[in-house]
């Protein structure tokens, strides 16, 4: 049977070493300067950066907001490449390409990610370049650039979506395609929904049929912002987990206290993103989006996330009630070097005075006698005195330790 062409988008979350630095206000003049001035220098490779938010829901037929940074694409090295890029070392490749099928299901999803990570890899070169340059612009304290990263490029995963108009459904050998290309998805069931024209799409996990795409379709920049959602909170949780590591393993605890702190900052703006996010998308965009994550037990992703959140806030607090204890320790220690020398010094003093009106009696002519208590130490041995002035440091200590228990 002759090979019979089939249009497939792939998506593929890739890790970049660029990120939005923690802080930024998106909506600021500053920002959208910094969008004005590279796409000036970039317009042949770069699609309009996420500006400013519009009025909130202006209207109820396009996104408010768009959480990408810009999406790159190079004409000349591959028209059918795009790269969206996220803020949180997360990018998006999307590639178009025409494979041949022959009744091979697995040959064909073999078929469409070789492509794909060829493609990627050819391109990524000249994708680090151009973002390189973003980075180093005199605006570019927007953005952060890890120059140490790999630079290979990280594919994730791949996923691959046919892409077919609703008359070639008609054809034995599509139906047969759709069944087996669906059959180890979340819905294998809506192969028999797609084929009986109750659904125009299925995406659940790596596999997913599209019927009629169109220009911008709400369905596939769907599957893209699920892709980048899950993508970042796997990204997030790695991070949280080696910082823990790190915390519990390491040697270097201040070091370790850093990239906690930040791990765990980094993983709530993007839980906080998220959900922010969702408002500003239309209605039917949402419950698509939804339902894909809902399909990858997301939340199950996130409550991790969250999980080691906490590890991290518990580790972060316990070393700081160790800093706080010995804080309290040295100043304990220090109060009581400066007890032991003040009373030290007021009994040499008591003693030298004592015996200086004693030896001199006419330092204390305006007193009608002498005076008991001067005499009274004056009479006591030196090292009695010093003696007693150690036990009564050693007093003052244990008064305030159990001042301070209670």
């Amino acid at each position: 049977m002759e090979p019979l062409p089939i249009s497939i988008r792939t998506i593929a979350p890739v890790y970049i070493p660029i990120e939005l630095k923690t802080g930024v206000d998106r909506s600021s003049a500053e920002f959208s300067a910094f969008t004005s001035l590279i796409h000036d220098q970039f317009e042949d490779d770069l699609s309009p950066m996420a500006s400013a938010k519009r009025t909130e829901y202006e209207s109820i037929d396009s996104d408010s907001w768009d959480n990408r940074l810009f999406t790159w694409s190079n004409k000349q090295l591959n028209p059918n490449l795009q790269i969206h890029v996220f803020p949180n070392n997360i990018g998006i490749a999307v590639l178009d390409i025409t494979v041949d099928y022959s009744d091979n299901v697995k040959a064909l999803e073999q078929a469409g990610q070789d492509a794909t990570i060829a493609a990627i890899k050819d391109i990524y070169s000249a994708f680090i370049e151009s973002i390189t340059h973003i980075s180093s612009k005199h605006l570019g304290d927007f953005l952060h650039m890890d120059h140490s990263a790999n630079k290979e490029a990280q594919i994730l995963w791949v996923s691959r979506a046919i892409l077919l108009k609703k008359p070639e459904i008609e054809s034995q050998r599509i139906k047969t395609l759709i069944t087996e290309w669906l059959k180890h998805t979340h819905r294998p069931k809506d192969a028999a929904d797609i084929i009986s024209g109750h659904k125009s799409f299925s995406l659940t996990w790596l596999n997913y049929v599209i019927i009629n795409t169109e220009v911008n379709d709400e369905r596939i920049d769907a599957m893209i912002l699920a892709q980048y959602y899950y993508a970042a909170q796997e990204n997030c949780n790695k991070h949280l987990k080696q910082a823990i590591d790190s915390a519990y393993n390491g040697n270097k605890k201040n070091d370790a206290q850093t990239i906690l702190s930040r791990s765990r900052v980094t993983s709530r703006l993007h839980q906080v993103a998220f959900h922010d996010h969702l408002n500003y998308l239309t209605q039917s965009k949402r419950l698509i989006l939804v339902n894909i994550l809902e399909c990858w037990n997301y939340e199950a992703l996130s409550a991790n996330g969250q999980r080691m959140i906490e590890i991290c806030t518990s580790k972060i607090d316990e070393t700081e009630n160790k800093k706080r204890e010995r804080s309290s320790l040295l100043t304990d220690l220090l109060l009581v070097a400066l007890s032991f020398f003040t009373v030290f010094e007021l009994s040499l003093y008591l003693t030298e005075l004592s015996r200086e009106m004693m030896s001199r009696p006419t330092l204390d002519y305006n007193d009608d006698s002498r005076s008991f208590m001067l005499q009274f130490i004056a009479e006591i041995d030196t090292d009695v005195m010093f003696g007693s002035g150690f036990f009564l440091t050693l007093l003052l200590v244990f008064v305030y330790k159990i001042i301070k228990s209670r």
